[in-house]
């Protein structure tokens, strides 16, 4: 069974690191300056999109430090992609907190720790 995974586009140096990824949903948001995209991965590639992504992932925008992450689910499975981090934990919040945890400690705002969608019900794009 396939990955599905959400990433920001402005969080990736080298935006040709989709290629391995089929993109199959974008949601425009603040503006149309931010992107998500909704991507599908192969369960035997997910390793090396993991590595690619992290090697990829930008620290600064301009002159302000940046932390970002992404996460790719399926089934009950969640892994949360940070930098320098990578979380594998269930799609049940009740699992996060060390996720949580980490991010907080990167400065990246509670609110934006929710890592949805999760499930492939949840999606809406």
């Amino acid at each position: 069974m396939d990955y599905h995974g959400i990433l920001i586009n402005l969080s990736l140096k080298d935006k040709s690191c989709f290629k391995n990824m089929k993109i199959i949903g974008k949601k425009h948001v603040f503006l149309n300056w931010l992107v998500l995209l909704k991507v599908c991965v192969r369960e035997e590639e997910i390793d090396a999109a993991i590595a690619t992504l992290q090697s990829q992932m930008v620290e600064r925008i301009g002159p302000y430090a940046m932390h970002f992450y992404c996460h790719f689910y399926r089934a009950d499975e969640l892994i949360v992609v940070f930098k320098q981090q990578v979380f594998r934990v269930k799609t049940d919040p009740a699992t996060w907190q060390e996720v949580t945890a980490y991010g907080r400690s990167l400065g990246i705002p509670e609110k934006q720790l929710d890592f949805t969608p999760c499930r492939v019900e949840d999606e809406t794009y």
